[in-house]
């Protein structure tokens, strides 16, 4: 047995939706961006982008470091996993059609038990036969499958939300693991430079040893002025106390990169912190133009995906404010014994007309709501538009502080290994007291751990500027 329950026909509600698709607002667009400038203000620009600064600063051991955070950082596994979760909500949003099966029993009797006469012939006599009602026991069967027809985009518009929404969380993986190499190779070479220093600051102490012990004598026979025994130990106390700031400061980088690792405390011994070996220097900076380094700045991408996503969300606000058409398809059959099941299938077909507009001010507020966060999203992206200018053109002008100190500092190194180097000349001739060639001496080591220091920056600046361009 077949039966047709459709009481409205599609196609006959499609008068009604088209005049109401003339009340549709128009098409909402997302508010524009800034655009990126020609030029940066600090420096010159170049046509290509310089990932030569990025190779320079990749050592065979910190390239080792990078893989192994890459692959234990938890961070960047959670990170993982949110685009693992964004892409199955995408595909979730994805499913047109909705399908459902059951199944189901029934048992009934009524609640005061009734008795029915009936009478028998038996020998051409009439006998009474009178029996109670017991249990009424049905089973059933379903099948069917749901389908909307997507009129007004409503649909679509909420998978393109989801499929930025994944996109976001594609940009969230890129900046977590931007930064957690930021991280590592600021660790890596903090760690080297601090090794580099090691020698010579346990050559300053030595030095202000030798000096102060000199000191204590040249006051005993009356050459100098007490006062100078104080200034000699002082000298010695701020050697004593930066070898033991640097013994400190390696500790707590290796914890910082054990975390970065996930691997147990103390943190890894690195080869790089042995003393010893030359820094190699780093190329010339070139860099990339503004919206080269915008284009491709994951945070940034994040922001105009967190935009797509709300404009769509705002569209499918709108849309609900009109009917919505969907369709379904079932075939079910039921009886108290499996033989009424083929005989009494139902085959059901149905159309649903959904109209909405009488909870006109839930829909208000819904999209009021969605227009807000698409002004929300759309501030952001103009925020992050600026701090990432704002972030290149501070970094650039650091490396230009950074270029003067350097020139400075190397006009001194020259000028005290020049002192010093004298000062052992006339040493030799007896012509100045080895306190006083120390003392050259102590100060031309203070300006290569001044250059040792120079040149951590220069690294740790670099990094963040390999960051910034997103290389």
């Amino acid at each position: 047995m077949t039966t047709h329950p459709m009481t409205l026909c599609p196609w006959c509600s499609l008068p009604a939706l088209l005049i109401l698709a003339g009340c549709a607002q128009a098409p909402t667009h997302a508010p524009l961006p800034p655009a990126a400038p020609a030029a940066w203000i600090t420096a010159a620009t170049s046509a290509t982008a310089g990932q030569a600064d990025a190779d320079a600063l990749l050592t065979p051991e910190l390239r080792d470091l990078l893989a192994r955070a890459e692959a234990a950082n938890r961070d960047l596994a959670a990170a993982g996993l949110r685009l693992k979760q964004a892409r199955i909500q995408a595909q979730l949003g994805g499913l047109r059609f909705t399908p459902s099966a059951g199944l189901s029993h029934s048992a009934s009797r009524p609640v005061e038990p009734q008795s029915s006469t009936r009478f028998v012939d038996v020998g051409g006599v009439s006998v009474p036969v009178t029996s109670q009602q017991g249990w009424s026991r049905s089973y059933g069967a379903s099948i069917g499958i749901g389908w909307e027809w997507d009129v007004w985009d409503r649909l679509a518009q909420g998978r393109a939300a989801a499929a930025a929404q994944s996109e976001a969380a594609q940009a969230d993986l890129a900046t977590a693991r931007a930064q957690l190499r930021q991280q590592v190779a600021e660790r890596y070479w903090t760690l080297r430079l601090l090794a580099a220093q090691r020698p010579l600051l346990a050559r300053q102490r030595e030095l202000a040893e030798d000096i102060l012990q000199r000191v204590r004598l040249r006051v005993q026979e009356g050459k100098l002025l007490p006062i100078e025994v104080d200034r000699a130990a002082a000298s010695l106390q701020q050697t004593q106390v930066r070898l033991t700031d640097l013994d400190a400061d390696t500790l707590l980088q290796r914890q910082q990169l054990a975390l970065l690792l996930d691997e147990v405390l103390p943190g890894p011994q690195l080869a790089a912190e042995s003393p010893g070996g030359e820094l190699p220097a780093l190329p010339a900076l070139t860099l990339p133009a503004p919206a080269e380094v915008l284009a491709r700045r994951p945070e940034l991408q994040r922001a105009r995906a967190q935009v797509d996503a709300a404009l769509a969300r705002l569209r499918v606000s709108q849309a609900q404010r009109y009917p919505s058409l969907s369709f379904s398809a079932g075939l079910s059959t039921g009886g108290g014994s499996a033989s009424d099941w083929l005989a009494q299938p139902l085959l059901s077909l149905a159309a649903n007309l959904v109209v909405p507009l009488i909870d006109w001010q839930r829909l208000d507020l819904q999209q009021d709501n969605a227009r807000t966060e698409l002004e929300l999203a759309a501030l952001q992206l103009r925020d992050q538009i600026a701090r990432s200018l704002a972030e290149v053109e501070g970094l650039l002008v650091e490396n230009q502080r950074l270029r003067g100190q350097q020139a400075a500092n190397q006009l001194r190194l020259r000028e005290a290994t020049q002192a010093a180097r004298q000062a052992a000349l006339r040493h030799e001739l007896g012509t100045i007291s080895r306190a006083d060639w120390l003392q050259l001496e102590v100060a031309r080591l203070e300006a290569e751990v001044g250059a040792l220091q120079l040149q951590l920056r220069e690294r740790v600046q670099r990094v963040q500027l390999v960051r910034a361009f997103a290389q």
